[in-house]
């Protein structure tokens, strides 16, 4: 649109900010207490689910590789020190990446801001609250305004300069949140935490109806119910009942072990590492865990519990923190190699098969278990008795002969 020949343009919301993980409280409740972060967190398996996802992440070293045709070879950068170290003044870099992973589970998203120097180099990451943030398009680029409080001015950062882990979803932008999609799930949870704190506080939780012989009016009826609540109701102080003559109580609800209250938690573990996509293990639910399976449950812990974030993250960095002119030939890497170490007697039986065909060096094989190099350590050997499989028959030939063995 054009007023007195200026060209103005608008600001369009990326999306509607009542919804996803704009939403500070995401609505709805199985039992009395509401569904929100703060509450979901308090949640024992979930918050050592995201605990264990967030923090297994940050421990893994990043390293920027440079490739010149078939060649690879790790390099210093910028990025490297704020990732591995620390990422602003104030945070380490461990702490930045569990608060980026466990912001894009709870929330959809994990937002930081990249600071830059003049020459465009990342001096600084910092991260920021996913539900004070809102993005928008303006003039087809991307935006975001990020609130920064009641008594300042909204920042306006352009998406190239926000670190964006996106969440699992179907939006290019925002992902889906863990706890709002999954918020009658863990609602549940929720409700059967409370129930046994009820249950566990008072010794006893009673519900149902007490039947008086006569008739009552409404003001009596008013006032024995909120003495009873006050007493055995959800937020009671709990006590034994005394009735008066005639007075008749009758249960409704079920006690905990006709409810399979316990069947109940351990269903609620399991629920909870299907929504967060690790094993069942790793968040102390060991009734069908044994030694042999956890350890291909950690494979495949990090191949696909993990590996879809590192990914995520690696891809993300390298749109952000490399400049143009680094982009075609370097990129992030996540060694995920301590995740996989076996036990002593395997990785034994690894390095001496890499050193006989050539793969590793003995050096290589000391840095792998961050040992010194020795001298001549770079050396590499194969087995004298490997030849090309073309000339086998050649030579075994040529052997025969020698030996004067004429046998077909």
């Amino acid at each position: 649109m054009k007023i007195f020949g200026f060209e103005l343009k608008r600001a369009t919301p990326y999306k509607d900010a009542t919804k996803g993980f704009m939403s500070t409280f995401f609505n709805n409740a199985v039992g009395r207490t509401p569904v929100t972060e703060e509450t979901v967190m308090g949640i024992s398996a979930y918050y050592a689910g995201v605990r264990r996802i967030s923090e297994s992440i940050a421990q893994l070293p990043l390293e920027v590789i440079r490739t010149d045709g078939d060649f690879k070879q790790q390099i210093e950068h910028p990025s490297k020190y704020l990732l591995n170290k620390e990422a602003n003044y104030k945070t380490i870099s461990f702490d930045f990446t569990q608060i980026l992973v466990t912001s894009a589970i709870n929330w959809g998203n994990g937002l930081a801001i990249i600071e830059r120097d003049a020459q465009a180099r990342p001096i600084s990451l910092t991260n920021i609250p996913t539900k004070s943030c809102t993005p928008f398009d303006y003039d087809g680029e991307l935006f975001w305004k990020v609130d920064l409080g009641p008594k300042q001015k909204g920042l306006m950062v352009s998406d190239r300069d926000i670190i964006n882990l996106r969440g699992f979803g179907v939006d290019d932008v925002l992902g889906l949140s863990a706890i709002e999609y999954h918020k009658q799930n863990l609602g549940l949870t929720i409700a059967a935490q409370d129930y046994g704190s009820d249950f566990y506080n008072k010794g006893t939780r009673l519900d149902g109806y007490i039947e008086y012989q006569g008739k009552l009016d409404v003001e009596v009826k008013n006032s024995i119910k909120q003495q009873w609540d006050n007493n055995y109701g959800a937020n009671g102080v709990g006590g034994t009942a005394i009735l008066d003559n005639g007075t008749k109580y009758t249960r409704l609800g079920l006690p905990p072990e006709d409810a399979q209250f316990i069947e109940t938690r351990k269903f609620q573990k399991n629920e909870i590492a299907t929504i967060l996509g690790i094993p069942p293990h790793f968040i102390n639910e060991l009734e069908h865990a044994t030694f042999s399976n956890i350890e291909h449950q950690n494979i495949e812990y990090v191949t696909y519990g993990l590996g879809g974030w590192i990914e995520k993250l690696e891809q993300e960095y390298g749109r952000k923190l490399l400049r143009e002119s680094e982009k075609n030939n370097h990129y992030f890497r996540h060694n995920v190699n301590k995740f996989l170490r076996a036990d002593i007697k395997t990785r034994a039986e690894f390095y001496r098969l890499m050193t006989d065909i050539g793969v590793y060096s003995i050096n290589e094989v000391r840095a792998l278990e961050e040992l010194n190099p020795v001298e001549d350590g770079d050396l590499r050997f194969v087995q004298l008795n490997r030849i090309e499989l073309s000339i086998a028959k050649e030579y075994y030939e040529k052997d025969n002969e020698e030996s004067g063995d004429t046998r077909d």
